[in-house]
């Protein structure tokens, strides 16, 4: 058995965070439960994007595939990186120009307030 998902408009839903109803984020789940928050969706957030502030209760591991994202902390990130987060760590991120990501989970994410970080 194989599954294959592809980076076409097709199947992509608007992501639903709580404190940003509006965010231009969308995403396109590939194997991911959300019930136990493990496995894998493909991420595209429009120019000015910003995701909520969020700790990872498992590792969380991102390859940005075009675009540019930056983290709540200054650090930027660029179309070829491999990003990983260890359990316990927490951050948000947003982007000038828009970017494509495949998002990787190994546990659930809480939302938090943005001055937690």
């Amino acid at each position: 058995m194989r599954t294959v998902t592809r980076f076409d408009d097709t199947g992509f839903i608007r992501m639903q965070m709580k404190d940003r109803p509006d965010a231009q984020v969308w995403w396109k789940n590939v194997s991911f439960d959300e019930d136990t928050g493990q496995g894998s969706y493909l991420m595209k957030m429009a120019p000015g994007a910003r995701s909520n502030p969020h700790i990872h209760r498992g590792p969380e591991e991102f390859f940005v595939l075009e675009g540019d994202l930056t983290d709540h902390d200054g650090f930027r990130y660029h179309s070829g990186d491999f990003v990983s987060f260890p359990a316990g760590s927490s951050h948000f991120s947003r982007t000038e120009t828009g970017c494509l990501l495949v998002v990787m989970h190994r546990g659930a994410t809480e939302a938090i307030q943005e001055g937690a970080l």
